[in-house]
């Protein structure tokens, strides 16, 4: 069995939730974002020194590697920008994690995010130009809006049962 993936927007919880199955399923976990900060710095700086190309060059990177080995990979939100990272990802049991603005947007700290910090409301415009290439790489989906961690888990291993 290769990994189990999760993609979705900035937000959806993929790292949260992506700990909480690795532990459940007592496999590793890994997260492409911590793997390209821990040897490059923080995204946010990536993304003002070296620009967006840069550091989506350094995520693809950081993928191919993650799928690589066995567990739950969470994925930063862009991930599927790229036609490769696409074609990768359907070769895998990757499971997207749905949400919206509204939720996203009490939860997160903006600051924080590169892409949303001067425009918290582009989420959505970010969110609708990505949707079709989540589902188009994905087996499954699961909703994490305004919904329990506890749900979301059942809803979550339930899924990903199909394919370990």
């Amino acid at each position: 069995m290769g990994p189990i993936v999760l993609v979705g927007p900035m937000g959806a919880g993929k790292t949260t939730l992506g700990k909480r199955l690795a532990k459940i399923l007592d496999l590793p976990f890994v997260d492409t974002d911590k793997m390209v900060t821990s040897e490059h710095g923080s995204i946010k700086e990536l993304f003002a020194t070296k620009g967006e190309a840069h550091f989506r060059d350094l995520e693809s990177a950081a993928l191919a590697r993650a799928l690589g080995g066995k567990g739950v990979v969470a994925t930063g939100g862009g991930i599927v920008l790229s036609k490769a990272n696409r074609a990768l990802l359907t070769q895998n049991a990757t499971i997207f994690l749905d949400t919206n603005m509204e939720f996203v947007l009490r939860s997160l700290n903006v600051s924080k995010r590169p892409l949303l910090k001067d425009n918290p409301e582009s989420w959505e415009q970010i969110y609708q130009d990505r949707l079709q290439f989540y589902k188009e790489v994905s087996v499954a989906t699961v909703n994490t809006a305004n919904t329990s961690v506890g749900a979301i888990m059942k809803n979550l291993e339930t899924e990903v049962r199909k394919y370990v």
